[in-house]
């Protein structure tokens, strides 16, 4: 990165702390002035004129605290993409909102067609096994994943596109340097080191709940559509699917189980328009302008033992005490062809020695 491109992003940096200058705000500036450099030499006069409003334009600390921010992410080998800088994902620099600066630890290719999977922090086996299915066969399309490292479909589907060897891109409603929550480390450190996590938040900010809704538009911004999995009525999911709307993305749902809660709001989301999603080729016809598609290899099915095994498995998570009631296979032998199944990439095993057949 040039020294000039470095004196950019620190002037966006310098505007973000402009007391009453929001993210609409700086892109009037940048529409008007060509760039935040050129905003910040103008007269405040013009300013006001501009956005509309008084403003008292920033000064040393806000300068020394744009340069503290720029070297601290840069000393973590990440960058911070000011609006205008080339390197600034196309999709996101559209919306009406976008993050005047967007912090970035890791690397993926922003050009890549992404898709955002998002749902309930308290999702059942049933939602996690969707989302990180869905991931999996999105990545192995060459789409890129997008969601929020939250607890539940958000750490399935970031979970699943690593074990594809695909992209993701986690959103974070804190600083880029925060882990939250701190019991996804080991998947921070995965998605930093095989992609990119991003936020709008400065280097060092804490979780806060009013960030995480904002946040929401950051995940549909970058994609180009956003897949609810397994959302109740009052969901925060549910404002990923508004904010999609919005920016035109296309909204996808995945249905779940009527005699629960747990997906109502993904059922309402249906009745809205939302495109229903059973499997991912409901996704992948709407990304045919911008995907070339390849069929996966086929899969050998499994012989002997771990044949039979395969057999017992289904989508419902099976307790292995169970798979040995209904088969005829001893529990020795079940735990070897199920071990087996796992690192074929044929079965996942789920909290309390459950398993089910990977789609």
């Amino acid at each position: 990165m040039t020294v000039e491109e470095g004196e950019a992003t620190r002037a966006w940096l310098a505007l973000a702390q402009t007391r009453g200058l929001g993210p609409v705000g700086q892109r009037r500036l940048l529409q008007h002035f060509g760039s935040a450099l050129a905003a910040l030499a103008a007269p405040v006069s013009e300013w006001n004129e501009v956005v509309g409003i008084d403003i008292t334009q920033p000064g040393a600390a806000e300068y020394q605290w744009a340069q503290e921010q720029w070297w601290r992410v840069r000393s973590l080998g990440g960058s911070a993409l000011g609006l205008d800088d080339v390197a600034y994902p196309e999709a996101l620099r559209h919306i009406h909102d976008s993050p005047p600066v967007l912090f970035v630890l890791g690397q993926v290719d922003w050009r890549r067609p992404a898709i955002g999977i998002v749902g309930t922090r308290r999702a059942s086996a049933y939602g996690q096994q969707v989302a990180r299915e869905l991931a999996v066969a999105l990545a192995r399309a060459g789409v890129c994943v997008v969601s929020g490292m939250a607890l539940g479909i958000d750490a399935a589907a970031h979970a699943g596109a690593l074990a594809a060897g695909g992209d993701t891109i986690a959103v974070l409603g804190c600083g880029v340097d925060q882990i939250y929550p701190r019991s996804h480390a080991a998947l921070y450190r995965r998605i930093v080191g095989a992609g990119a996590v991003v936020s709008e938040q400065p280097m060092g900010a804490a979780p806060d709940r009013g960030s995480f809704p904002r946040r929401n538009r950051i995940i549909s911004g970058l994609s180009r559509g956003v897949i609810v999995v397994e959302a109740a009525q009052r969901s925060g999911a549910l404002i990923t699917a508004r904010c999609a709307n919005e920016q035109g993305r296309e909204v996808f749902a995945v249905p779940g189980d009527i005699r629960r809660g747990g997906s109502s709001g993904c059922h309402a989301l249906i009745k809205d328009g939302a495109k229903l999603v059973e499997n991912v080729d409901d996704v992948l016809e709407e990304l045919t302008p911008w995907l070339q598609r390849e069929e996966p290899p086929a899969v050998a099915s499994p012989s002997g033992v771990v044949g039979q095994v395969y057999e017992l498995l289904g989508r419902e998570p099976l307790h292995v005490d169970e798979l040995a009631r209904i088969s005829t296979v001893a529990t020795p032998q079940m735990l070897g062809a199920l071990l087996r199944l796992e690192l074929e990439g044929l079965a996942d095993q789920h909290p309390g020695k459950r398993f089910a057949r990977r789609a």
